[in-house]
């Protein structure tokens, strides 16, 4: 079946098998189906469901996925704000976050008084000044 090899290469430690893994998917998203990319929003590897969260701002826009059918899955990605991973972590916040506030996704409010401490616990420099824009952007004071 080739929807469990997919399955099985976006968990992968080969990093250029997974992101070529993810480029299918994201090109094949509609033959692959809904139920398989709810699946990937919800994925154990946090890595691969940083970019189904990532896609989630254009399936909203082309109709296949709705706004309250993604809130439903959102403790899927606010798991990822505090991810022990710092790079998912950090992207999470940086990249993904404000996007799905704006499309109405995640609650800006919740993220600011339940999810700041794990935005302020990054250290690494090569984040320092992006997030100090989310920092702004949100009104997070460390």
């Amino acid at each position: 079946m080739m929807e469990s090899r997919i399955k099985e290469y976006l968990q992968s430690e080969d990093k250029k098998l997974k992101h070529e893994a993810w480029n299918y998917v994201e090109a094949h998203y509609k033959e692959l189906g809904k139920d398989f990319i709810i699946e990937m929003l919800k994925f154990p590897d946090t890595g691969t469901r940083y970019r189904a969260w990532n896609f989630v701002k254009k399936l909203v826009e082309e109709k296949f996925l709705t706004v309250e059918e993604c809130k439903a899955l959102s403790p899927y990605f606010l798991e990822m704000l505090k991810d022990n991973n710092v790079v998912v972590r950090a992207l999470s916040w940086y990249v993904t976050l404000i996007p799905l506030i704006d499309i109405g996704i995640i609650d800006k409010e919740k993220v600011v008084k339940e999810y700041s401490r794990y935005l302020c616990e990054i250290k690494e420099q090569e984040y320092k000044d992006v997030l100090e824009e989310v920092r702004e952007e949100l009104g997070i004071k460390c």
